[in-house]
């Protein structure tokens, strides 16, 4: 399982926007601009494109050194930004430049379209275009179809949480920790613009692009909070809401392609006991009879099944048999918990991001 983290899903998923398309009319669109998009036999606003490689990558002489989230982008394709850059030594613009994570690990090549001197003096801006990345994912967020609002690039697994909730016209519904806005979005989407939703995050700046979002997307039914959730209560009030989405900050253990991981024991016992101030928040804004769904990208089961047992045991709530099932029950990790109904995604079998998602009951 560890190993399947250090490369790419073989399958790049794309979530057609349905207020403003179809599937078969994005599918059009993605081919006149050169991407061949395949559709999901698993949700129908699920499309995905091939992800290819891996490719020979050349050492240059002259090197830029990036963070570990641009290098992991860069892996797959994806231009080095100013901000990502940590080290470039007598760089000039125009050289042909080889790209390497902080722990040296080589993953693209590109083009210099500025010197060393200012990547350090400017603060935005491309500093190298990939030429040739070690893996190659289609650079969406480039693309026509996706400025005009038709799709947004979202995992299978985040696609599954939006709609194990289950969301219906009409209802309250709180996204706890909603930026950027993938499942947000996708809520309004499966309601028709039809539901309130009330979007939070501690973020401003988060916040700005999660309006960004709706905004391109076309979604109207959202209202968005800045306010840090695990005090949500004492904004909203107890018993409020319908169906609460919680996809906490975690150790995104899951995540892939992971270059390497520094992650400690102590950090996801820090991070579990967050999540779990969280849970009991979620827990006092939603309605009784009202749903809560539970997601991480992270693998630990302090964030993941250990939480679901907190939240059964201390906080009452009662775990649900969820309307999709594509991963792989927790009951089969650790049989002494029982806890058939959560499911979760495994890099080595799924081929996606490692993932859980639980679906609980305030009875």
């Amino acid at each position: 399982m560890l190993k399947a983290l250090l490369s790419p899903s073989s399958r790049y998923y794309i979530r057609v926007n349905t207020l403003k398309s179809t599937r078969d009319e994005v599918l059009e669109s993605l081919l006149k601009e050169g991407i061949k998009a395949f559709k999901s036999k698993i949700l129908p606003e699920a499309i995905c494109v091939p992800i290819r490689g891996p490719f020979k990558i050349r050492l240059h002489k002259k090197i830029v050194v990036v963070d570990k989230f641009t290098a992991e982008s860069v892996l797959l394709g994806a231009d080095v930004y100013i901000p990502g850059v940590l080290k470039a030594h007598n760089v000039k613009e125009g050289d042909i430049v080889s790209i390497v994570s902080p722990e040296g690990y080589l993953v693209a090549e590109g083009i210099a379209l500025m010197s060393s001197k200012e990547m350090r003096g400017k603060s935005h801006g491309i500093a190298v275009k990939v030429t040739n990345s070690k893996y190659r994912a289609p650079k969406v967020r480039e693309l026509y179809t996706f400025k005009k609002g038709l799709i947004y690039d979202q995992s299978l697994p985040a696609m599954i949480t939006s709609r194990v909730l289950e969301p219906k016209p009409g209802e309250l519904i709180v996204d706890m920790c909603a930026a950027p806005g993938g499942k947000t979005t996708h809520i309004a989407q499966l309601t028709e613009n039809k539901s309130n939703i009330i979007a939070v995050d501690r973020s401003e700046n988060k916040i700005k692009r999660l309006i960004e979002n709706c905004e391109r997307l076309g979604v109207t039914c959202v209202k968005t909070l800045v306010y840090d959730s695990r005090y949500l209560s004492k904004e909203l009030g107890k018993n409020v809401a319908d169906k609460v989405l919680l996809d906490p900050p975690c150790t995104a253990l899951g995540v892939r392609p992971k270059i390497y991981e520094n992650k400690k024991c102590k950090d996801i016992l820090a991070t579990a006991a967050y999540q779990r101030q969280l849970l009991k928040e979620a827990t006092k804004i939603t309605r009784k009879g009202g749903v809560i769904v539970y997601s991480t990208c992270t693998l630990s089961v302090e964030e993941n099944e250990m939480n679901i047992l907190y939240a059964i045991n201390k906080l009452g709530l009662k775990l649900l048999k969820q309307s999709i099932t594509v991963g792989m029950p927790s009951s089969l990790i650790l049989p002494e918990l029982h806890l058939t109904y959560v499911q979760r995604f495994l890099p080595h079998i799924h081929e996606t991001p490692g993932y859980f998602i639980a679906k609980l009951l305030k009875p």
